[in-house]
């Protein structure tokens, strides 16, 4: 699981099998899923799980760099605003 940007987190995984690959990224979203309704929040799954090829996960590599890059900057116009 990794954090792209606040509240927006991914899981990926490899596998030899693509088919168990998917079911066990499946099982372990709805695991977190109920951990997280038992602390009275909620899980949006935006994309479900799929097998990808290289340039597939190339793309996911460069939106996550994006959306990261995208959050530091928000963080430092927050920080400077406070400073004038």
């Amino acid at each position: 699981v990794k954090l792209v940007a606040p509240p927006l987190y991914v899981m990926i995984t490899s596998a030899l099998d693509k088919t168990l690959g998917i079911e066990t990224l499946e099982k372990s979203i709805n695991t977190i899923t109920e951990e997280i309704r038992k602390m009275g929040g909620n899980l949006n799954v935006k994309m479900k799980p799929k097998a990808v090829s290289e340039s597939e996960e190339q793309d996911l590599a460069d939106m996550m760099a994006q959306a990261a890059k995208e959050n530091l900057e928000v963080s430092g116009d927050d920080a400077s605003s406070g400073e004038e």
